[in-house]
């Protein structure tokens, strides 16, 4: 046992017994499904950022960055940041003002069909769980690694935390220490990256050796380093582009991103929470790849580059700062675990099993308990493939949901049938190709990519099946009804502070920009060119 073990160990106890606190708020199944719908921004924000920033950022994406596509990494995070602004405005208050408890629900109510909520409960179950997977093995590997108690003590420790936390209060008790968690995560990497460019030599003269090395040159440019994903600079960013859809996608409709705004309190929280996570996503995504790029000054020849942030944490860092940025990864992790499980509890009671009140809270409560044994089974045999496994889940978020989320909302023309059809051939399309390239050994062009051909997949059968098919009244009026603005929404001054907010969005994103040139172009090549 380690200062890092009881750091975290201590971090865990916290959360658990924030989350028994929190607990004795729970009444009823839209006290544990949607916290009531009465959360705030602070809240709905908050627990956006930390359930997208997951282990799979601090060591997924960091070693991407580690291994030379960082500016990749940086184009998919701008077009992710973006999602949170779209999926707001043009799909996040239409799916509030549903009032469902759940997004397949709302898949099943906007459709009128069963078949097309179970169908959504489904892939939700499955994205979720993968990505669940992810988070959890991220755990495992992180703790095992700063620890050296073993990696199945360690995910049994996590596994139990969280567990503990979302069967005990739900979704309440998942926004709130959702918060505090990326309270605590961002505030370790702002410390964290201060350190590690002054254990470097200073940020800009980091900058300036890796610019001027031809073996590192290119890590910072536009093109990335040829060999750790692609050849060329063109194809790299392709992969970025590919990746920025995938996660744009899962930013607009993702079920562990979207179903927050079911908990907000009103639409003009929905759409005021959506600049604070952009801005907070994208920020995160640059100090961590920056750092982890600043770590090759000192450390050139990582076996393992999924492993840099720890290795910063234990090596270029105090004490102290070390553990309390290994105590954010962790957090990050738990929060994000959280977060996919009391949505999979949720889709399991509401839209599988169909049952209602008290005992859909009790049928939840069992389904989490049995996904997360499950889970903790595959995250002992199975091999950890953080990034490609968390990858994998965005996948099939994009591939099943997407299209059918914009259509839903835009599309007078789509039919059950054909939202449907859209959504399973968009599955079996990601699913099938990825899983024939991963048995056969095959490598496809990037432009192959299984999210890219299941989106095409899913619209394809979706304008077909809709073209043969007619729309019933039944779904025209369930469509129309979405339209209308609820009395509640239309108060002026509450529309023109959301007006306000949307206006400082804007300054927000030149702040990115400034920063962006400040703090990484403008430095790289004056030290390239120069």
């Amino acid at each position: 046992m380690n200062i890092y073990f009881i750091g975290m160990c201590i971090a865990m106890i916290a959360y658990v017994v924030i989350g028994a606190l929190v607990s004795r708020q729970v009444k009823d199944a839209n006290d544990f499904y949607v916290a009531g719908r009465r959360a705030p921004v602070l809240l709905i924000a908050g627990s956006m950022i930390a359930s997208y920033t997951s282990t799979g950022m601090f060591m997924g994406d960091a070693a991407q960055c580690y291994d030379g596509v960082f500016s990749s990494i940086i184009l998919f995070a701008g077009m992710q940041s973006a999602g949170y602004i779209i999926g707001a405005i043009f799909f996040g208050r239409y799916l509030r003002r549903s009032k469902v408890l759940t997004i397949p629900e709302f898949f099943g109510k906007r459709f009128c069909s069963d078949r097309m909520r179970a169908l959504s409960a489904l892939t939700a179950i499955i994205m979720m769980s993968v990505y669940l997977l992810s988070v959890m093995q991220g755990i495992g590997t992180l703790m095992h690694i700063v620890t050296r108690v073993d990696y199945n003590v360690c995910i049994g420790l996590a596994l139990l935390a969280f567990t503990l936390i979302t069967v005990m209060s739900g979704s309440r008790g998942v926004l709130i220490t959702d918060t505090i968690m990326s309270g605590v995560f961002t505030a370790a990497l702002v410390i964290a990256v201060l350190f590690i460019a002054n254990s470097a030599g200073g940020w800009f003269e980091s900058i300036h050796v890796l610019s001027s090395s031809p073996d590192t040159a290119q890590l910072l440019s536009w093109s990335g380093k040829p060999g750790p994903l692609y050849d060329t600079g063109i194809q790299n960013m392709v992969w970025g582009l590919n990746y920025g859809i995938v996660w744009m996608s899962v930013c607009m409709v993702g079920p562990w991103q979207s179903s927050r705004y079911l908990m907000a309190k009103d639409e003009h929280t929905v759409i005021r929470s959506a600049p604070i996570s952009a801005f907070g996503v994208f920020i995160l995504e640059f100090l961590v790849g920056m750092a982890a790029v600043i770590v090759i000054v000192v450390n050139p020849n990582m076996e393992d580059s999924s492993q840099v942030m720890i290795w910063a944490a234990m090596n270029m860092m105090p004490v102290l700062a070390g553990v309390i940025l290994l105590t954010g990864v962790l957090s990050a992790g738990i929060s994000s675990a959280t977060t996919f499980l009391s949505l999979i509890g949720a889709s399991v009671a509401n839209d599988m099993m169909t049952v209602r009140g008290k005992r859909s809270v009790s049928v939840g409560r069992i389904a989490m308990v049995i996904v997360s044994a499950v889970v903790f089974a595959l995250a002992v045999f199975n091999p950890p493939s953080i990034f490609w496994i968390m990858f994998l889940g965005g996948a099939v978020a994009a591939s099943a949901w997407m299209p059918v989320a914009v259509a839903s909302i835009f599309s007078k023309r789509v039919t059950k049938a054909g939202a449907f059809c859209g959504m399973l051939f968009g599955t079996l399309g990601c699913f099938g190709l990825k899983l024939y390239t991963s048995l056969m050994g095959i490598a496809l062009p990037v432009y192959l990519d299984p999210s890219i051909v299941g989106i095409v997949c899913n619209v394809a059968a979706m304008v077909i099946v809709s073209a043969l098919t007619r729309v019933t009244e039944e779904e025209k009026a369930a469509r129309e009804e979405l339209f209308v603005v609820p009395d509640s929404e239309k108060k002026p001054k509450e529309i023109k502070k959301t007006f306000i907010w949307m206006k400082c969005s804007l300054g927000l994103g030149a702040v990115v920009v400034l920063i962006l040139l400040i703090w990484w172009v403008f430095p790289y090549l004056k030290y390239v060119t120069g």
